[in-house]
């Protein structure tokens, strides 16, 4: 698991006294989906399925120049519902992102591409294109996401941007698959890495099913199942992996019994870790002196990663929303207001919202991750910072 460019440093700068943009914003264009997969929190209805329920072309691409000008390092589109409903507008924001130089990425099921918009894709030289694969065979993808047929759609598109970044000599877009893990396809984990080195993808992303509707009970990986998995199933699917040289998070996957508990993550979120990376006790004795706080923070996110939904509200992280709309504001004075900064006070004083128990639990192993990497930050010599990031 790699940090992101620029995550560290946005941290230190909010511990420094200062304030910086996010890392990384994630924008769903629309809600509208035109597939229904078992698992999705979008069968408890909680916006329509049929309306776009968005904000005009223009005020999108607004958005998108703000978060360049003001120093944002990746626009990540994603939902919601399916980004490509609003393909014209997507490959858009994808261009205008581009001007200001923006690592892109692009979530979406692969059900409605055409040849231009995948030449558009390549000709921009977007970054990242996640897939969403849930199955190494028609009949189990098709299953999970809802609607035969899926399959055969979404990885002849696969198969076609990588034909056709070989026929241009072009690297970019990495493509990677996003695949949801649960007893009906964690059998087929080694399986998913053979279909990615076929389709010409480089990077799986496995993420193991939360509870996000009451269906969800049904298709959690038993106990038993657990341990096999853990066990058998993931030794040998990072063999294979390794030898084709295709990066995956298996070997960083947490203990599916925790990520498995969503509505009970804040007890772990608040557990206690070890912090440090220095081996030495000494040095470990002046890391804390000098960094304090700033690497007991339970969550990040709300520093890093904000989200902007269809309908213009703004949300500190993947999971809390705030009522704030981005419809009459900048997104600045969202990301620097009032409401904002007192949630993020709340993260401070491990006073974490309701919303936290429904956090992705896959989410802890990034903390964790950017824990470390602050820890390392300060022993390589950014020492005498303030104790922890400023509200």
């Amino acid at each position: 698991m790699v940090i992101p460019h620029g995550v560290v440093e946005k941290v230190a700068a909010w511990a420094d006294g200062k304030v910086a943009a996010p890392q990384r914003v994630l924008v769903y264009p629309t809600n509208v989906c035109n597939l229904r997969c078992v698992f999705c929190y979008q069968s408890l209805e909680p916006y329509p399925y049929d309306t776009m329920d968005g904000m005009s072309d223009e005020k999108w691409l607004a958005i998108v120049e703000e978060l360049g000008s003001m120093g944002m390092n990746t626009l990540q589109i994603s939902g919601g519902g399916e980004p490509m409903l609003r393909g014209e507008l997507v490959l858009k924001m994808m261009a205008r992102a581009k001007c200001y130089g923006l690592t892109g990425r692009l979530v979406n099921n692969g059900t409605r591409w055409n040849e231009e918009w995948i030449r558009k894709v390549i000709d921009l030289k977007w970054d990242n294109v996640i897939f969403s694969v849930d199955g190494a065979t028609a009949e189990v993808h098709d299953r999970m996401r809802g609607k035969k047929g899926l399959f055969a759609l979404t990885t002849s598109n696969i198969r076609r941007f990588t034909e056709l970044k070989r026929e241009l000599g072009r690297e970019k877009p990495l493509l990677e698959f996003s695949h949801v893990l649960t007893r009906w396809n964690y059998e087929q984990t080694p399986a998913l890495v053979e279909l990615a080195r076929d389709l010409g993808v480089g990077v799986i992303t496995y993420e193991p099913v939360f509870v996000s509707n009451p269906f969800v009970h049904k298709i959690k990986l038993t106990r038993q199942e657990r341990v096999r998995y853990m066990a058998e199933i993931v030794p040998r699917a990072l063999d294979v992996a390794n030898s084709y040289q295709i990066r995956t998070n298996l070997d960083h996957v947490m203990d599916l019994r925790v990520i498995e508990k969503t509505g009970e993550l804040k007890e772990h979120i608040l557990g206690k870790e070890s912090f440090m990376v220095a081996e030495r006790a000494r040095e470990e004795h002046e890391l804390r002196a000098v960094a304090g706080g700033i690497l007991d923070i339970p969550c990040y996110e709300s520093w890093l990663w904000p989200k902007v939904e269809a309908n213009g509200d703004v949300g500190p992280c993947s999971t809390n929303m705030l009522r704030e709309n981005i419809k009459e504001k900048t997104f600045s004075d969202i990301w620097f207001g009032p409401v904002f900064t007192e949630f993020r006070r709340r993260i401070l004083d491990r006073d974490l919202p309701d919303g936290c128990e429904n956090c992705v639990g896959t989410h802890l192993a990034w903390n964790r991750e950017i824990r470390q990497e602050l820890g390392r930050y300060y022993l390589n010599g950014r020492k005498g910072m303030a104790a922890a990031p400023h509200g």
